[in-house]
């Protein structure tokens, strides 16, 4: 059985240290930070939807599947506590309130139901969507370097390395146990980047492409990875 990766670290323990003193900044400062940090909460939050609506469809078939989605819910989990911590510390936000909001929020799968047939197409969707995410937020060094502590410098390296790692996890299981799907891959991977184009994000933690990091050029180098690393032999 493919066992995957986990990464050990503590948002609490990372922030513990500084408090919103620190961090005042005038009222349109503290509106973009929010307006910047908002979305990626919600976008982490929504990963428990994602495995709720992957339970709800009996998508999960194998224990290695199983074993990938209880080590991503917990690492997302992670990150959805860790960006909750920066709202408070930099952008006047609580914890009860921000909890309020995302659990008022609406969510619809129906737009991404094509990759939520079985266990492979929903771990190649994953998989890319992972990689997309990784590097997004590698773009993001600029905005938390305005914040000016190099604590969430060190945040941000954890997070990358998650979702860097989450891909890897889901490349592997498809290389294990799916051998004989992997020439499926290529087209689903175009399937998904073609629907970028018109595909509105609804509260299905994947495919969360908005905002001036997720060009096309983004896209097409993470189609490349994954094509890489799929054909990359499986070490077990």
């Amino acid at each position: 059985m493919i066992t995957p990766i986990r990464r050990n670290w503590s948002p609490k323990e990372l922030f513990d240290a500084l408090t919103p003193a620190m961090f005042t900044a005038a009222p349109s400062a503290v509106r973009a930070r929010w307006e910047k940090l908002w979305p990626d909460l919600y976008t982490e939050y929504d990963a428990r939807y994602l495995q709720q609506e992957v339970v709800s469809r009996n998508l999960i078939a194998s224990d290695e599947v199983a074993a990938f989605f209880n080590a991503w819910a917990m690492d997302e989990e992670r990150h959805t506590e860790g960006f909750i911590r920066i709202i408070e510390l930099v952008a006047k936000g609580s914890e009860k309130d921000l909890r309020e909001r995302l659990d008022a929020r609406p969510h619809d799968f129906g737009p991404i139901v094509e990759y939520l047939k079985d266990e492979f197409s929903l771990l190649v969707m994953i998989a890319f969507d992972e990689m997309c995410t990784c590097r997004a937020y590698a773009a993001e060094k600029p905005f938390y370097d305005t914040l000016g502590n190099n604590t969430f410098h060190h945040w941000l390296r954890e997070v990358i390395a998650d979702e860097a790692v989450h891909s890897m996890n889901a490349v592997n299981v498809i290389r294990a146990r799916y051998r004989d799907r992997i020439g499926q891959v290529g087209t689903i991977l175009d399937n998904l980047i073609r629907a970028t184009d018109n595909l509105r994000y609804s509260g299905t933690f994947v495919l969360d492409y908005f905002g001036a990091a997720y060009s096309k050029e983004l896209l097409a180098e993470c189609r490349l990875a994954i094509m890489r690393n799929i054909a990359k032999p499986l070490i077990v």
